[in-house]
């Protein structure tokens, strides 16, 4: 993108929220203190949600104040660069006229962590951090790698016997904390490749700007990021986009007015798109249904009341759990599934004692079981009465089975990696492309909306967490998973790991040497939060909007519930559709 400000190229948007004041927050400034107000007139305020993510602390940067060697002026500069005020017009008073207008914050975003370090010597300074992560200009966050550094120069001169920096790194610097502060994690969403069901697209949108909405549906319309595009589709005919450049909340109805060859489209055009604007805007607290025009005037969509309230759609569910879902555990006898207080065996050939199993799989719509027994072989059979198991493959050392979106088994073989099983036994390899040299496959998991991959894959001694795309191609319908990704870069093991919603993964491992336990991956930035796990746990089990699952040592399955790891069951092998 070219010319304007941050505003226009990054997206930002409004808060419609209390602003919570923060001076000079950049963690590298040891005089945050002082900087507070200790004066001025109070007044009351409207009263104000309690919601956190509805919340922003707005920085209020402070400008160079005489005398500033140059290592306090890189300090005070980035501290500044967290206010977006006026296009980082704080910031700019630590800047020459001349890399004033050369500064172009709206490049992207490197993202450190902890206290970085500033050295200066004559008129040369250099910042040298732990680097987290960068922030593309779209809002994409990519994850760096275990022990990456962030090192930036500045070079300052002297401008009426003060110091100013005459070269900046193009973008912004930023900490994690201001990352916290002054961005939200939003997704814009496109379709699988069916078009069945949406796929989010995360993006980290900062919070000062024109509008959310209208961030969103810019981005929306400008397609998917490079790395998900192969996966996706979009219901946006080619040259349709916004009519004009805003999205105007109005009474609670956001309306989103296209350009007129969307009067054009088709009524599967226009239910796709309009799929994709709702569960979009839904996530923009002030919109309460959407308008669709073109020309200022309604866009005829088949099937949904216009404006469209925020709820329509809820067939393409990103979150992909049939409602009355719940889990299974494999015990010794039979599978069981999870109810209310209570666990009962399932109806067929599972439930009755056909088979042992150690590990078990369900389908989507909790029609169809899968296991693996003592012998390594796997099983499948429909769930009903008088319905019995089939053996798809014998004399096989199998693991860690689990149903696509479309119903075949994804396996991991231990002398042919990973491959999947068609209902009537037949088998195929799945490629995986970009891996380094002996990288071994230790599970793979596919997202719900069967466009991502979670990969727990081995490199020497240590076991780490991957994302990769999934691509469907040839006569045949041939899966590559390709162009495995860094989603965190706090674990040193992964054992165990599942979808706890269409853009986060739960896993079970651990930090550094600390015990397993379970964690939460928000895949929109990398961040890891810990949610503690019973004792010795072994497996665990997720999906949206169902309590968490841990399989231990012990025999029992535990259910997380208001923070805490209580028993439920007995059992091995907690499984979720999938």
């Amino acid at each position: 993108m070219m010319g304007g400000s941050l505003v226009g190229r990054l997206g930002l948007v409004g808060a419609a929220v209390p602003l919570m004041l923060l001076v000079g927050c950049g963690t590298m400034s040891s005089s945050i203190v002082a900087q507070v107000p200790t004066s001025g007139p109070i007044q009351q305020g409207d009263q104000i949600s309690t919601d956190r993510e509805d919340q922003f602390i707005r920085v209020i940067a402070r400008g160079p104040s005489p005398g500033m060697m140059p290592a306090d002026i890189v300090r005070g500069f980035l501290d500044a660069s967290a206010s977006f005020d006026g296009d980082h017009a704080v910031a700019r008073q630590y800047l020459t006229d001349q890399a004033n207008f050369l500064w172009d914050p709206s490049s992207g975003v490197a993202v450190y962590e902890g206290a970085g370090v500033v050295s200066a010597f004559g008129g040369r300074a250099t910042l040298s951090a732990s680097e987290a992560g960068r922030i593309s200009t779209i809002g994409h966050y990519d994850v760096s790698a275990p022990g990456s550094e962030l090192r930036s120069t500045f070079d300052l001169v002297r401008e009426d016997d003060e110091w100013r920096i005459s070269r900046a790194p193009s973008g912004l610097i930023l900490s994690l904390a201001d990352v916290d502060r002054s961005f939200r994690s939003l997704s814009v969403y496109f379709f699988d490749p069916t078009f069945s069901t949406l796929v989010p697209d995360p993006r980290m949108v900062p919070v000062l700007g024109p509008g959310q909405a209208t961030t969103l549906v810019k981005y929306l319309v400008d397609g998917p990021s490079e790395w998900l595009l192969p996966a996706v589709r979009t219901g946006f005919p080619d040259g349709v986009g916004l009519g004009i450049e805003s999205v105007p909340i109005e009474s609670g109805v956001a309306v989103v007015d296209l350009t007129p060859n969307a009067q054009l489209a088709g009524d599967s055009a226009r239910q796709a798109l309009s799929q994709q604007l709702i569960w979009t805007l839904r996530q923009v607290p002030d919109v309460a249904a959407v308008s669709i025009t073109s020309l200022g005037q309604p866009l005829s969509v088949p099937g949904v009341a216009s404006p469209q309230p925020r709820d329509s759609w809820p067939g393409v569910d990103p979150g992909g759990v049939p409602p009355g879902s719940s889990g299974y555990v494999a015990r010794s006898s039979s599978v069981a599934r999870m109810f209310a207080g209570t666990t009962r065996p399932v109806l067929g050939g599972a439930g009755d004692g056909q088979v042992s199993f150690v590990d078990i799989a369900v389908s989507r719509a909790s029609d169809f079981i899968a296991g693996i027994d003592a012998q390594g072989g796997l099983w499948r059979g429909p769930l009903g009465p008088g319905r019995p198991l089939t053996q798809l493959v014998a004399g096989a050392s199998l693991s860690n089975p689990v149903f696509d979106r479309s119903g075949v088994l994804w396996v991991i073989d231990a002398d042919e990696g990973l491959g999947l099983v068609r209902p009537d036994g037949t088998r195929a390899s799945i490629r995986v492309t970009g891996l380094e040299g002996r990288t071994i496959i230790r599970s793979a998991t596919p997202s719900r909306d069967g466009t991502r991959a979670a990969l727990v894959v081995q490199s020497g001694p240590r076991t780490s967490l991957l994302l990769g795309r999934i691509v469907r191609s040839g006569p045949g319908g041939e899966i590559s998973i390709d162009d495995p990704i860094r989603v965190e870069s706090k674990l040193t093991e992964v054992i165990d790991v599942a979808w706890s919603g269409a853009d986060s993964i739960a896993v079970l491992g651990s930090v550094e040497a600390g015990a397993l336990e379970v964690f939460d991956i928000d895949l929109a930035r990398g961040s890891v939060a810990a949610l503690g796990s019973p004792e010795a746990p072994l497996s665990i089990a997720a999906a949206p909007g169902l309590p968490m699952l841990a399989g231990g040592a012990d025999g029992q399955i535990y259910e997380l519930n208001a923070g805490s790891w209580r028993s439920r069951a007995n059992g091995t092998s907690p499984a979720y559709p999938n």
